[in-house]
């Protein structure tokens, strides 16, 4: 048994907006990651992986990473926490029932209760929220999320079907990305999945592939408005919120057969993370950070049916904790795989009441 305590989240019928209530909120669980088609949830706290059946109340652990030093021997105070980003790692399960964990560097396969099985290392620390793509073998791909500062080559991993293996599937050439924010498999492409990358101008651009990284093409020019992080697919289009603290952020989408592009209403914030929800519904979270292209100071929760036009739904306040760049930006991740708008997990950092924290929230109105 590991020596963890099981985490169990409080019920709550709190409010943060008009049609978006919480449900539960688990003061604990650092971020939620994913969610399986059964609706299990994979989360974390610090370096413990946890647990929870769909319907059972506690988080219960799983695994635990191995240790970091120097940065987990200042995991037992929160603002250490954040400087020394000791809570930062990625888990993913596979439709093949691979439990893939990224932590400090390391790709690992997860199982219950043993030490993770290191596959192989990675640029970075860990990939962005829901970078994770899956091919229809059941391979995953990680692409590198790197401060790059020298614009040294840039890699895409794929962690083989059976969770055996690490290779090489692509890889950028030094100068041409600073690193990839995303892979994103588009379910009105069978076989296609898209790669976001910035992030100053000559290196914002949106790649396709459509045979898993044999072959790669590139769009866009390079400058502010092709700079994306989540992607969302439409029958029509490919749409995104911009990613640019240095000017002003817009929503943006491209036509699938001619690849124009097509800018929408202005966006107050850099947008980070989001998910495309059945009905279609897509969500967008903004990010609180210092630069001309961030109006305000709380992180919002966004939505949309077309990509174009957004509504705001709810926003949560940066907290008082600066430097950012050592304290952390205001963020809010959500978990990848199987969302439900009544059932929508949302995690925090260095906002207020949520940070390294979760929420369970439905989305009961306010839709577009």
């Amino acid at each position: 048994m590991l020596p963890v305590r099981a985490i169990t989240p409080t019920p709550s019928s709190d409010h943060l907006a008009l049609g978006v209530s919480v449900r539960e909120r688990a003061p604990a669980v650092s971020a939620v990651h994913h969610i399986d088609a059964d609706g299990t949830v994979w989360a974390s706290h610090g370096r413990v992986v946890l647990r929870r059946a769909r319907g059972v109340g506690a988080f219960e652990p799983f695994c635990r990473f191995p240790a970091a030093m120097p940065r987990d021997a200042m995991a037992f105070q929160r603002l250490l926490v954040r400087a020394a980003r000791a809570d930062k790692c990625n888990v993913y399960r596979t439709s093949r029932g691979v439990v893939i964990g990224v932590r400090a560097g390391t790709i690992y396969r997860l199982e219950e209760g043993r030490d993770p099985a290191p596959l192989g290392t990675i640029a970075g620390d860990c990939v962005l929220h829901r970078g994770i793509a899956e091919d229809p073998l059941g391979a995953a791909y990680l692409g590198e999320y790197t401060r790059n500062e020298r614009r040294g080559p840039v890699r895409v991993h794929r962690v083989a079907p059976d969770g055996d293996r690490v290779d090489v599937a692509h890889e950028f050439s030094a100068r041409s990305v600073r690193h990839v924010h995303g892979i994103f498999a588009d379910p009105f492409d069978a076989g296609a999945a898209w790669v976001t990358t910035g992030d100053l101008d000559g290196e914002c651009y949106l790649w396709r592939t459509r045979d898993w990284f044999r072959t790669i093409e590139r769009f866009g020019d390079g400058t502010q408005r092709w700079r994306a992080v989540q992607l969302f697919f439409t029958a029509d289009h490919v749409c995104w919120l911009t990613d640019s603290e240095v000017t002003q952020n817009h929503a943006c989408r491209a036509d699938r057969r001619t690849l124009a592009l097509e800018v929408g209403c202005a966006i107050p914030a850099s947008a980070w993370h989001g998910a495309q929800l059945p009905g279609p519904v897509l969500i967008a979270l903004t990010v609180v950070e210092r630069g001309a292209g961030v109006h305000r100071d709380t992180a919002a929760v966004l939505a949309s049916r077309d990509g174009i036009t957004w509504r705001e739904l709810a926003c949560f306040r940066k907290d008082r904790w600066s430097p950012y760049w050592l304290f952390k930006n205001g963020v809010l991740t959500l978990p990848s795989g199987h969302l439900r708008q009544d059932d929508l997990w949302l995690s925090g950092e260095a906002l207020v009441g949520l940070d390294g924290s979760s929420v369970r929230i439905a989305i009961d109105g306010g839709l577009p």
